[in-house]
């Protein structure tokens, strides 16, 4: 029988600095390597974080602070939820790069938001070689080094936040600067007539610019760029493509030792496929009965945070997201959305680099077409392990 040695983790003098929101999200969270056959190098990693929530309002999502999900006119039932699924594992592949030195790498991660039972869920599995990336990873339209310190899984309403399976190619310029493009799965998110069909023809492109500044290039500027093929085929059984467009600019800026600014400032039509608080609602395109062809719903999707650290122990973040629909001139039902808010403030205790807590106040607003409204304010407590 062979017996392998097991190691405690080891911590460090940084003990909030490694274990923030952004390092976890990105992928720069070190796991523990337990083989190492033919070349191939495989890694295991992952966290346990326990919620314990309480909202004073009524909401459709008990797990995470979605405004879009707020019943509207608001009902003053609450309702206190605990849970695990945000919980994850991964299991990261490294091989020996090529005769030309291009590293390899293969990720399969997941989480357990899969049912209410905490069933495990894909998401990611892709693979890097050298300048490529293939298969299900963050859309190359969205920021994914720009994550507030947040303990509410699906964060700012108005984030820019989704995986696709897609085909990426990322050039490096200079140190400090790079150019990425993507081909992302089709498929439109629209809200048509009984009759109409949704079509995946042609797949998304985006095309990306970052530049990284400041001490250690600790901050940078992104700006995106979205062209959105909305396929279907209406009542006369005509296929058609709406091309859906949008931009957006997001950052983080460093401005000391311990604070952070970030920011997402997104706009463009038929797009809401690629929004964290309403994808899947049908809200790329609308379509009423005696229509032809598809209209296009305008989005304003910002956000801006600040993370700042009182020590290397303890840390606070707050922020604003707003989520704007332009559906006036659209015969859309009242009740149709028109705008979400959402705001949060926590605080963080680190207790080592792999052992956190946090308590976190949020806000969320649901407005509707006719004026009517619903809010909710939660209330969350989180404890977190990485391994």
């Amino acid at each position: 029988m062979i017996y392998l040695p097991a190691l405690a983790q080891k911590d460090t003098s940084e003990n909030g600095k490694g274990l923030t929101r952004n390092m976890i999200e990105g992928g720069k969270m070190q796991g523990f390597l337990f083989t190492d056959v033919k070349g191939i190098r495989l890694q295991f990693s992952g966290y346990v974080q326990a919620d314990f929530i309480h909202d004073f309002m009524e909401t459709g999502n008990i797990h995470a602070m979605q405004p879009s999900t707020i019943t509207v006119p608001g009902v003053g039932e609450g309702n206190t939820a605990f849970t695990v699924r945000q919980s994850r594992f991964a299991f990261t592949a490294f091989g020996v790069p090529d005769a030309k030195g291009r590293a390899l790498k293969a990720v399969l991660e997941f989480d357990l938001w899969g049912s209410l039972s905490g069933a495990p869920r894909l998401r990611h599995a892709y693979i890097q070689h050298g300048k490529w990336t293939f298969g299900q990873y963050w859309s190359n339209f969205m920021d994914d080094d720009n994550w507030p310190n947040i303990m509410d899984y699906w964060g700012p309403n108005s984030y820019v936040w989704t995986r696709q399976v897609q085909l990426r190619f990322t050039q490096p310029i200079s140190n400090t600067m790079k150019f990425s493009m993507s081909v992302e799965q089709p498929g439109g998110d629209i809200s048509i007539p009984n009759g109409w069909s949704n079509k995946t023809i042609y797949p998304d492109v985006t095309a990306a610019f970052q530049k990284n500044f400041g001490r250690k290039n600790e901050s940078h500027i992104r700006l995106s760029g979205l062209m959105h093929p909305i396929d279907y085929k209406n009542s006369d059984k005509d296929t058609k493509t709406s091309i859906g467009s949008a931009f957006n600019l997001s950052g983080n800026i460093n401005i000391g030792n311990n604070d952070d600014v970030k920011f997402q400032f997104a706009y463009g039509s038929g797009y809401a496929k690629y929004s964290e608080d309403i994808s899947g609602q049908g809200y790329d395109g609308f379509a009423a009965a005696n229509d032809k062809k598809i209209r296009q719903i305008n989005m304003l999707a910002t956000w801006l945070y600040f993370d700042h650290f009182w020590t290397k122990s303890l840390g606070s973040t707050i922020g604003y997201g707003y989520l704007k629909l332009n559906t006036p001139d659209l015969t859309m039902p009242d009740a149709t959305l028109k705008a979400t808010h959402y705001a949060s403030f926590n605080t963080t205790y680190y207790f080592t680099t792999f052992f956190k807590i946090a308590g976190e106040v949020l806000y969320g607003k649901r407005e509707n077409r006719d004026n009517t409204s619903g809010d909710d304010v939660r209330a969350q407590f989180s404890a977190f392990f990485k391994f």
